[in-house]
């Protein structure tokens, strides 16, 4: 991604409408936020087409996504409620809307597009009764000194 927020088609409009105003490419661009570069190529554009339609924004190249922004917002609740859940599971919890989907696309999901984090929970230590057993005897040995003897 660029360092710059995206023109949406409301900027387009925006960019379309200052310009046959008759304002100049720079106030057009600390007017709607957009880079001066951007404005000038949009408005080149605008000329170019010729008509009163806006032109039209192309579209990401690439492959479309297999999971909709929906999808990831299940997704999203399904992780908020478990966070230890795994990628194969949300998979089987939610066959209808990831049945065609890989386990892996599921994880770079999570991962990549909603942020959360892998990590594994740590180990933790049960106490046998022999520890708390030994814990006692050494509270006890020590619990009539003060602070003197300490």
């Amino acid at each position: 991604m660029g360092r710059y927020r995206p023109v949406t088609s409301d900027d387009i409009s925006a960019i379309s409408s200052l310009h046959k105003a008759g304002h100049s490419v720079k106030d057009i661009a600390e007017n709607t936020g957009v880079s001066v570069r951007s404005v000038s190529r949009w408005v080149q554009q605008i000329s170019n087409s010729g008509d009163d339609d806006l032109p039209r924004k192309k579209l990401p190249p690439g492959r479309p996504r297999k999971t909709h922004p929906r999808t990831l917002n299940i997704i999203k609740r399904d992780v908020d409620k478990c966070p230890s859940i795994s990628g194969r599971q949300l998979k089987e919890n939610n066959h209808v809307l990831l049945g065609e989907v890989s386990v892996r696309t599921v994880r770079r999901r999570v991962h990549d597009d909603l942020g959360f984090k892998h990590f594994v929970a740590r180990p933790k230590l049960l106490l046998k009764e022999a520890h708390k057993d030994n814990r006692l005897q050494f509270c006890r040995k020590y619990l009539p000194w003060d602070t003197e003897n300490w």
